[in-house]
């Protein structure tokens, strides 16, 4: 194949790729292939020519117009060939390896007997010789990311099989291969190497150590790898210290700074304040506290909104009261949280159980717990046997279970899942040892307030029967006689548990000094 220079644009790579796909080229082992034109004693075929006009062409015309440029005086063209358009530009490429790749595109077969050059189809020449001319043939298209493509094709030459050729556009940097399978996939491998080794040439790597701050290991390795040039970026990763040690192009290693930029930030907090309120109901409120009913008449800025339908509270152990249902309300703007807890006095004694304080990192749970560890004895049985051995102490946490996890969106809403749970015990069972009986009761939700709104997590009421009995004085202990002188009535208490959530967008050292400050604002209303 001749050195000389040549251009082949970027405009003939899609045509040929479509032409590939129709062609049905693909290797077998058929009988030897001609050499390609460019191997054969035509000096004509050496002369340049280019097309620089896209138009479309008529392959016999633009055959026969590189044969008039190659001096090819003796060619026959196969009446299958009539008819067929292509659209090539060529610039500065030699008539053998113009006319190479007019016939490859248009699946074209030829054969030079006595210097005469017959042009046919493939269903032609199959016909004379009974094989496809491109039995054994293959053409892939290349695109180099450093390399000069003349001079990986001249490194081709001595690889290239009889039969192939290697056209080379160092314009648009492609190299088109046309050979077997097994020569194309070992051009392959020479053309990766002489790549890469002119990239680590012209362009030398550089190492940086990178620390993570807040993003995990896992969290950045894949997209690190991802950028890198194989056999030459390196990723060196210390999991324990967090630490990537990468080697990589300059143009990469930008990408990597950039993309740890993104990651590894510092992650968003809420910090929840939330406060658990027992409110014994009397005879007015025993379904439960009526929130549009107790703010009647109260400044707007402290009016409540219900932000989600009632959820029913399931039971575990025992029926729950039809009563018995979770109400979601967020308080709006910046009302005084005590200016409610005041409006709860109105229904019955209200006591504060818990106010905690607690900072989440965005898309983390937080859990808030008021409970009381009941402890029982748990029988130790001999193996295979019934036997009592023993006995463990067990302890089951009954009480009030607050599960939270705020989701902080880009607009600055707060996302927030709750999952309340009340549980009590309620009787016990004898089986080894007397076991106690636990009521859960619990709902699940998901609310979406504003930073610094207030969510307001009601219907947690338990009922608990009391037996009292009342008497006269001295005569209601006679025995026998004292039972016409006492009474016994069955009294039912009901107490609420009204949960208070009020999620902040927070950073840095924000949520202590918020706590130290909400602790001080609320100690009045715990006296």
């Amino acid at each position: 194949m001749a050195n000389c220079k040549h251009k082949v644009t970027k405009f003939i790579l899609p045509l040929l790729s479509a032409a590939l796909l129709l062609s049905g080229l693909m290797p077998s082992t058929g009988m030897a292939q001609p050499k390609p034109l460019t191997e054969y004693d035509l000096p004509g075929l050496e002369n340049t020519v280019s097309l620089t006009s896209l138009d479309p062409w008529d392959v016999v015309q633009l055959i026969e117009f590189l044969a008039h440029r190659g001096g090819l005086n003796n060619m026959v063209i196969g009446p299958g060939v009539a008819g067929l358009t292509t659209k090539l530009k060529f610039e500065n490429v030699t008539v053998g390896e113009a006319l190479e790749v007019v016939l490859s595109v248009n699946s074209l077969a030829y054969q030079i007997r006595g210097g005469i050059v017959t042009i046919m189809t493939d269903a032609e020449y199959q016909a004379q010789h009974g094989t496809s001319f491109y039995d054994n043939k293959e053409v892939k298209v290349i695109t180099l990311k450093y390399a000069d493509p003349a001079r990986v094709a001249t490194m081709l030459e001595p690889i290239k099989s009889s039969i192939g050729t290697v056209v080379a556009d160092p314009v648009t940097g492609t190299l088109i291969l046309i050979d077997t399978s097994s020569k194309i996939a070992e051009m392959e491998v020479i053309i990766e190497g002489a790549d890469l080794a002119t990239v680590s040439r012209i362009l030398p790597t550089e190492t940086q150590t990178f620390e993570l701050q807040y993003a995990t290991v896992e969290d950045l390795q894949s997209e690190i790898a991802a950028i890198l040039t194989p056999e030459i970026g390196d990723l060196r990763v210390d999991k324990r210290t967090k630490t990537f040690i990468v080697t990589a192009l300059p143009h990469e290693m930008e990408q990597i700074k950039h993309l740890i930029a993104v990651f590894d930030r510092r992650p968003r907090q809420v910090f929840i304040e939330a406060k658990i309120v027992q409110v014994s109901l009397g005879d007015e409120f025993r379904m439960g506290v009526n929130w549009d009913h107790l703010f009647q008449g109260v400044d707007p800025r402290f009016a409540l909104n219900s932000v989600s339908s009632p959820g029913s509270l399931s039971g575990v152990g025992a029926a729950v009261s039809p009563s018995a249902s979770l109400n979601y309300k967020t308080i709006l703007g910046n009302g005084d949280l005590n200016v409610v807890l005041e409006a709860l006095k109105q229904v019955g004694e209200t006591k504060i159980l818990s106010n905690p304080h607690v900072a989440v990192l965005d898309g983390e749970e937080a859990t808030i717990k008021v409970v009381t560890d009941q402890p029982y004895a748990e029988a130790q049985l001999e193996s295979g046997t019934t036997n009592v051995v023993g006995e463990t102490v067990v302890f089951l946490e009954v009480g009030v279970t607050l599960s939270v996890t705020p989701r902080i969106s880009a607009d600055g809403m707060i996302s927030t899942s709750i999952r309340p749970e009340v549980s009590s015990v309620v009787g016990s069972y004898q089986a080894f040892r007397t076991v106690p009986v636990v009521r859960r009761s619990y709902a699940e939700t998901t609310v979406m307030v504003k930073d610094r709104e207030t969510v307001i997590i009601a219907g947690m009421i338990e009922n608990s029967k009391q037996n009292t009995q009342t008497r006269v004085p001295f005569l209601g202990r006679i025995p026998l006689l004292g039972v016409l002188f006492r009474t016994t009535a069955d009294q039912v208490e009901s107490q609420e548990l009204i949960a208070f959530l009020t999620p902040r967008i927070v950073s840095g050292e924000e949520p202590h000094q918020l706590s130290e400050r909400q602790g001080k604002r609320l100690k009045p209303m715990r006296r």
